[in-house]
This record gives C-alpha cells, sequence and structure tokens, in this order.
C-alpha cells in the first residue's frame, strides 16, 4: 500500500480516492487477466464462486441449482487472508441432524427422517475487516437539563478506535446470515490463504471496491451511535445522531469459513448453515406444517368464541 500524497493514509488496491481526504489517487493500468475476471453465479441460492474458464462447472457446488456466469465492470478482489475452518464434515452433519430434529412444534414431525441433503460443502464467505481511527462528533437528547421540558439537548466530540469490524462482501449469504454468522469468529487466527486451500470453495467479492466504501461507512457510523451513548449525559437517551471524520483506516480481504447444507423437504429445497469454527451454531430454513398451524388458529378461535359466549351471558 503507497500512502495518500496529502493525508499520508495508506491507499489501497483499488481505491480511487483516499479514503480520508477523498484526494484522487492516479488510476494504474488494470493487467489483462484481472480485467477478465468472472464470476460463477448461482441461480436459485445466489452463491458466487470465482470462475476458471479450464474449470466450467454449470451446477452450483452447494444447491445443484443451474449457475451463470457474470462479467463484472470493476476488477474483481479476492481474499488474501482466511479464519481456518475448525468444523470437519462429520461434525457439522451432527448438528445439523441435531438441529433439523428441534425444529419446533411448527416444523414436520417427519423432518428428520425425510429431509434429503443435497450437499454440504464447505464454503469462505468474502468479507472485509476494517480498522479505522475518527473524531465522532454526536447530537442527542436526555433528561438531563430539561427543566420544564422532559427532554434536553447535548452535544459533544469524541476520539474512537474502530477495530476488527467485519463488513460482508458476499452474495452467497445474506447480510443478516452473516451478521449471525460474525460474532463467534475468531479473528485472531487469521493466517494468507496458500495453494493448500484450494479444497475449500472461497467466494468472490461480490461488492466491488466502487461500493466498498459505502458500506464500510454505514458499518462505522453504526456501531458509532452505539459507542457514544456513554458520553451522552443522564439514563434516557433518545435520537443519537453522529458525523465521523476519518483520521485513519486500513482494510484487509477476508474469507470466513461455513458449512452450507442444501437439502430438500418433500421436493421443495431449504438450505441451512454451520459455523465454520462451531459446530453449535446451526441456522437455516425450515419447512412449516400449516395443518398445525390451521388446528392452533382454530383453537384460539373457539377459546376466544367461548370467552365471549360465558360474557354474553354474565350480562
Amino acid at each position: 500500500m503507497t500512502p495518500c500524497t496529502r493525508c499520508v493514509t495508506p491507499i489501497e488496491e483499488g481505491d480511487l480516492r483516499c479514503a480520508v481526504c477523498a484526494l484522487p489517487v492516479p488510476v494504474a493500468v488494470v493487467p489483462p487477466d484481472k480485467a477478465r475476471s468472472q464470476i460463477l453465479r448461482c441461480t436459485e441460492c445466489g452463491a458466487a464462486i470465482g470462475f476458471d474458464a479450464n474449470k466450467q462447472a454449470p451446477a452450483c457446488a452447494f444447491c445443484r441449482a443451474v449457475m451463470k456466469v457474470e462479467q463484472p465492470v470493476d476488477p474483481i478482489e479476492v481474499a488474501m487472508l482466511r479464519v481456518p475452518l475448525a468444523v470437519d464434515r462429520d461434525s457439522a452433519t451432527r448438528s445439523l441432524r441435531v438441529w433439523l430434529e428441534h425444529r419446533g412444534y411448527f416444523a414436520p414431525k417427519t423432518l428428520k427422517d425425510e429431509a434429503v441433503f443435497e450437499s454440504l460443502e464447505p464454503l469462505c464467505w468474502a468479507a472485509w475487516i476494517v480498522n479505522a481511527q475518527a473524531d465522532v462528533s454526536w447530537t442527542a437528547d436526555s433528561e438531563v437539563g430539561s427543566k420544564l421540558s422532559d427532554w434536553a439537548p447535548h452535544a459533544g466530540l469524541v476520539q474512537i478506535d474502530f477495530g476488527n469490524i467485519v463488513v460482508p462482501a458476499s452474495r452467497g449469504l445474506r447480510i443478516d446470515e452473516c451478521a449471525a454468522l460474525v460474532p463467534y469468529y475468531d479473528l485472531g487466527k487469521v493466517v494468507p490463504i496458500g495453494d493448500s486451500d484450494e479444497s475449500i470453495t472461497t467466494e468472490s467479492f461480490d461488492a466491488q471496491r466502487s461500493a466498498a466504501r459505502a458500506q464500510i461507512s454505514r458499518a462505522i457510523h453504526a456501531i458509532a451511535r452505539t459507542r457514544v451513548k456513554p458520553a451522552v449525559p443522564g439514563r434516557h437517551v433518545r435520537n443519537i445522531h453522529v458525523s465521523c471524520l476519518l483520521k485513519g483506516q486500513t482494510t484487509d480481504r477476508v474469507a470466513l469459513p461455513a458449512w452450507v447444507l442444501a437439502y430438500r423437504y418433500r421436493g421443495s429445497p431449504y438450505r441451512a448453515i454451520v459455523h465454520g469454527q462451531r459446530a453449535d451454531l446451526v441456522f437455516g430454513t425450515t419447512p412449516t406444517d400449516w395443518r398445525k398451524v390451521t388446528l392452533l388458529v382454530l383453537a384460539a378461535l373457539a377459546v376466544i368464541l367461548a370467552i365471549t359466549i360465558v360474557v354474553l351471558a354474565l350480562r
């Protein structure tokens, strides 16, 4: 990384402007091999995998659906670091069986026995790890100094260090799925990606550098709103607004592990995800037994009707 000529902030590969002072960066010539990068995209589950013309694969590695080739305008970023996969296939399979067996009252009783595993594949999904420093200006209301009103305005300035903010860049996993996985990764165990990692599918970055800064900025502002709350006087606080002036920012491209299960129940496709470092963390979609839902609704209506009759009879 070369520093910005104005504020000395590191300029990362793919940046068109400095992340701190917005000074334009001279555009370098894109190597031909990088310019021809392509993404192989699943049409059913949305998984994104790097496409190699010499190893064409018409089916998704996770749900076996048809895949299409995308040709993005921007060069495709690739992860340079990864968190090692700590859960083996047998452990992931056992966890999924237990998860299917305890899906609650509204899940079909036969789900565990009739669910057909179509594929269980390890996936390293793409994310940025962001570290930044910023001066954060804030405004908020609290009960302190309110006098005749219930609320009084307050404002202030604090310096905040943002460390190891994980910003998803995946399309194979949804934002809510990434958010459920992120808190349980041990980012202290990241290692460089090497040739020995070919057995695990590493997802290409879905969000390009041209859109990455906006995602990172939203993540920093969301965390800042939480971090400034202790600086607001009083116990009751509302209407927190923040503005962040970055003093430095670096990002690392990282691949985070998970097991992705594609399964079918009576012909319909569903998906479940096992955390790549914790086999006990499993979540996903399951079918609903609508007969149970109907019976519960009818029972609730019957109870309401009975209460209504009793109330009318007592009048």
